[in-house]
């Protein structure tokens, strides 16, 4: 079946739930009641400026905002009302709280119960659904661009990437704090907040996070009525629209449903993208203080894989590499080819990447009448991927000798492809308890459980280049020629880059947690989890020339048994100002992320370790703007590390920072988000060193004050959106205007520091247009001055050019 014929029946699901969307906001039993918001994951006022908030508890108790009032996403600021869907205090899901525009004042998701910013001893950046729709982000990593400390990486064109605090991840992702793990891109269509947490957080999410984790708060079934339509369309050949329609049905259930389909094209040569998404939920109040909240996601992302371009080799004289007896040229600093920024390097018809998702959430919310809140979650989540891509596998070389042949300046092409299905499934069991000693001191009490099995293959083939039965691995390009037609196919499973992998996990843990308030000006958090992981790998090579120690039908076992503390003190001179200290460890097996660097030899490796020490402030300058900074330490022990000329070498890591962050309302017609990072993470010993393939006896290489790659040294972001309407005379809202400012400074495509790409500067805009009470629009500018520079990379040869100067419209309706 062509794409065409397969996407017709994503399309007519989405102009059916489109003409749903029509039909339900014409019905009269919808007219009639506007119902109140639940307090899920935030809540939202309607009004742009800042407004007074409802007091708060002091210090470690958990935040209750005030239950909002009928008449849309209010804060509860308007006329008692019709008794809501979710009663006053409550709280369903995990995520940001006490939310106005850019602005979030607390947050569930780093405790696990709904705590103050100011009261946590960790850096924290909150995007809300207001900045992440005022800059036009609609998928993570757009909305991660502006985060200071965290890098987006390109992924190899086929997944989410990214590298917080030095620390590169691809696994480090949650959903309404669950693991999300599986390679893949995400998009925002269903989210209603995207929360990144920094610094290692095993305590509350488990293994890995050492850097820290980035976590998409879903948008639930809230009882609201809601018929909302968003259309988008713009440079290369955009075509989005998506739909969030929900309601009450009764007094004891109500709805929600998020839809999305896009077809979009890029500047990059040949690329397309489809995705499609499909997200009902329903909540289910059978008493009062009981919620039972049901979840099913179908997403799907389908796309040409594109790898980007390949480094300048820039050493010219090979006398030079003669007389440092190292004779490989990629050792000493290099830049990304001066190609343009669309060039394909590979054969783009058998270049995509296909991902299905399938994800179901079961939540049980249960408050006793003796005050023990107990929150029940069960996630299955089943992942269908695979991916096909040839690219650029070396640097251009300059000197006849660097590719077969004599002609100059050539490239080498690769290829493979990876079948990587995952299927995940989860329970999480969790029991809150205030329990109040004196009026000053006053403990917040958590006891969780959390088990897990996640069942994974791998699949890979190598391609052989023109001859289906004895062809190369790669092939020699000349310059002027990156794009190939040459016939590929990929039949090559010999080891050692081809392999049948199947992996088992099973996970259980235990935590416990208490914030305790000391006084008005003393808050003590400490806890800690224990985690029992235990992964059977098997490899089921089907080569003809399998590796020594990976033989076919081989079981390896990693089992780790790690215990993870945080502790965090928290000083506040005054109600408006907190200064904190904090230390918290994290550890990743030693089959990494995703299960795929286990061998005989790494099999009975000591798990990877951070440790993070971190000292900051947090200070609430109005009601409705923050001002948070941080310096930290992490270090990061016994990480398998692959350099371009080597494998297996064991390194230690530090990361030393700090940050500065201010995001709300300046003045109730003037938003900003804004952030500054400063970090220098480096390798600072190794296990062992590693002998030169080539080199002369005696001389050895080592990593030791090599720059870790994808990690700037300065980054900078500042979003400011400004309310013009009073200024020329409108009501407030209808006309705004928005500018962006992205800065990164350089930094190394890999380990081994051969390639610098080169430091940027990005300027973004918008201009918001309210036209009715139910129909507004938005134009988004992305490089708005068509600056050329390089956005990401994932090693040496794969570095991703930025997009020139693209423009889109957003056209919003409520029914």
């Amino acid at each position: 079946m062509s794409a065409r014929a397969s996407s017709q029946p994503l399309k007519r699901n989405l102009v059916s739930l489109c003409a749903l969307t029509a039909a339900l906001g014409c019905a009269d039993a919808v007219a009639q009641t506007s119902l109140p918001t639940l307090h899920v994951g935030g809540v939202q006022r309607a009004a742009r400026g800042p407004a007074p908030r409802a007091a708060g508890p002091v210090r470690a108790t958990p935040v209750v905002a005030a239950a909002p009032q009928p008449g849309g996403d209010g804060a509860g600021t308007g006329a008692p009302g019709p008794a809501p869907f979710i009663p006053a205090g409550s709280q369903v899901g995990r995520g940001p709280t006490d939310v106005h525009g850019y602005f979030a004042g607390g947050t569930s998701s780093a405790t696990k119960t709904n705590t103050k910013i100011l009261d946590i001893p960790q850096s924290i950046t909150i995007l809300t659904k207001q900045q992440l729709e005022d800059r036009n982000s609609l998928t993570l990593n757009q909305a991660l661009t502006y985060v200071p400390g965290v890098t987006v990486a390109q992924g190899e064109g086929q997944r989410d990437q990214i590298t917080i605090r030095g620390q590169p991840t691809t696994a480090d992702f949650y959903t309404d704090g669950v693991r999300d793990d599986a390679e893949y891109y995400r998009d925002l269509y269903n989210i209603q907040a995207v929360e990144v947490l920094k610094g290692p957080s095993a305590l509350i999410f488990g293994r890995g996070g050492g850097g820290g984790v980035v976590n998409r708060v879903t948008k639930k079934a809230d009882g609201v009525t809601r018929r909302d339509m968003q259309v988008s369309t713009g440079s290369f050949g955009r075509k989005r629209v998506s739909v969030d329609v929900g309601q009450e049905i009764n007094d004891q259930l109500a709805f929600r449903i998020n839809g999305l389909f896009e077809q979009s094209y890029s500047y990059r040569d040949f690329f397309n993208m489809r995705r499609f998404g499909i997200n009902p939920t329903f909540t289910w109040k059978p008493l009062e203080k009981t919620f039972v909240t049901l979840s099913y996601e179908h997403y799907q992302d389908h796309r040409m894989m594109d790898r980007g371009i390949p480094s300048l080799n820039a050493n010219l004289d090979p006398n030079v590499l003669r007389m440092q007896g190292l004779g490989f040229g990629y050792l000493y600093p290099g830049y990304p080819a001066p190609v343009g920024r669309s060039t394909f390097f590979g054969n783009p018809a058998v270049n995509y990447a296909k991902t299905d998702v399938d994800r179901a959430a079961l939540m049980i919310d249960h408050t006793t009448d003796f005050g023990v809140n107990i929150k029940n979650q069960t996630v299955f989540a089943n992942y269908e991927k695979f991916y096909q891509n040839t690219f650029a596998n070396s640097a251009i070389g300059l000197v006849p000798g660097s590719c077969v042949g004599t002609i100059v300046p050539c490239d080498q092409l690769s290829g493979y492809n990876n079948q990587t299905p995952r299927q995940n499934i989860f329970n999480q069991t969790d029991l809150t308890y205030t329990l109040v000693m004196t009026p000053e001191i006053k403990h917040v009490l958590l006891a969780g459980m959390e088990f897990g099995n996640q069942k994974s293959d791998t699949n890979r083939n190598n391609a052989r280049w023109l001859d289906p039965i004895n062809g190369s691995a790669n092939i020699n390009t000349f310059i002027g020629m990156p794009t190939v037609w040459w016939p590929v196919v990929f039949n090559n499973s010999n080891a050692p880059n081809g392999f049948r992998r199947h992996t088992d996990l099973d996970l259980a843990a235990g935590y416990v947690q208490d914030q305790i308030s000391i006084t008005k000006y003393v808050d003590l958090i400490a806890g800690v989890r224990f985690d029992s992981y235990n992964l059977k790998y098997t490899n089921n090579f089907a080569g003809t020339n399998p590796t020594v120690d990976n033989y076919r039908g081989q079981t390896i076992y990693s089992v780790a048994n790690k215990w993870s503390p945080r502790v965090g003190l928290v000083v506040k001179p005054f109600e408006q100002l907190s200064l904190y200290g904090s230390y918290s460890r994290s550890f990743l097996p030693p089959a990494g992320d995703q299960f795929n660097t286990l061998t005989v030899g790494t099999a009975t490796l000591q798990p990877q370790g951070f440790e993070n020490a971190e000292a900051g402030f947090k200070a609430e300058i109005t009601p409705t703007l923050l001002f948070t900074g941080a310096l930290y330490n992490l270090n990061r022990t016994n990480q398998s590390v692959t350099n371009n000329a080597f494998f297996n070498v064991l390194v230690n890591t530090r990361t030393v920072g700090g940050e500065l962050a201010m995001v709300g309302y300046v003045t109730k017609e003037w938003e900003v988000s804004l952030g500054y990072g400063n970090q220098h993470a480096y390798v600072v010993s190794s296990d062992r060193n590693v002998a030169l393939v080539g080199a002369g006896s005696g001389l050895y290489f080592t990593e030791v004050g090599k720059n870790v790659p994808s990690v700037p040294q300065n980054t900078f972001s500042f979003w400011n959106k400004y309310d013009v309407s009073s200024v020329i005379g409108l009501a407030p809202g209808v006309l705004g205007v928005g500018s962006g400012v992205i800065y990164n400074s350089k930094f190394y495509a890999a380990l081994d520091n051969a390639v610098v790409i080169p430091g940027y500067a990005r300027w973004d805009g918008a201009v918001y247009l309210k036209l009715t009470d139910n129909i507004s629009g938005q134009v988004n500018v992305e490089n708005i001055l068509g600056s050329f520079y390089y956005a990401s990379a994932h090693n040496n040869n794969n570095i991703m050019p930025g997009a020139p100067r693209s423009a889109y419209v957003t056209l919003n309706a409520k029914f």
